[in-house]
């Protein structure tokens, strides 16, 4: 893997983490707050936003630092840079407007503002690497995928289709 793509990938582990921070947060400054005013409903709303990122965080760290079949099998889209790209950018649009004031919406902005920034190089980089070849442009999962031919060809042929074979 070129240092390139790996800082790319930690940057972009890093962006998924801040989502995730910033459910966690979602979760005990918004949702629990509306829970002790009693107003139920708006406490619904942010239990699903939070949800929603922390789901959205969980699978980018997922897809960036170690890639995960469950990842690639429910969000194929996450396996390609330039899906990762678009992915940082709907999520880093979404982040910045989530609060208009106070201190969270400061915090919302810088956290929205470095995955803008993360999907703006990995754009950039994909569109550049679009004429290699998948095992050149996505190293990582290309191993993985060696990694699962070679376990799947080097285990032998249990002994019943052995003798039906024959």
């Amino acid at each position: 893997m070129r240092s390139s793509q790996a800082i790319l990938r930690l940057s972009g582990g890093l962006a998924s983490a801040l989502i995730f921070l910033t459910s966690v947060v979602c979760l005990f400054a918004d949702a629990l707050r509306q829970v002790a005013e009693g107003q139920f409903c708006r406490a619904a709303h942010y239990l699903a936003e939070s949800i929603l990122l922390g789901g959205c965080g969980a699978a980018g760290v997922l897809a960036e630092i170690r890639p995960h079949p469950a990842v690639s099998e429910n969000a194929p889209y996450l396996t390609k840079l330039s899906g990762r790209g678009m992915f940082y950018f709907i999520l880093g649009m979404y982040i910045i407007g989530r609060k208009e004031s106070g201190f969270q919406s400061w915090a919302d902005f810088l956290v929205g503002v470095y995955i803008l920034g993360v999907s703006v190089a990995d754009m950039i980089f994909a569109q550049r690497l679009s004429g290699l070849p998948p095992q050149l442009s996505e190293p990582a999962l290309a191993l993985q995928e060696r990694g699962r031919e070679m376990h799947m060809t080097s285990s032998p042929a249990p002994p019943e289709q052995m003798s039906e074979q024959m």
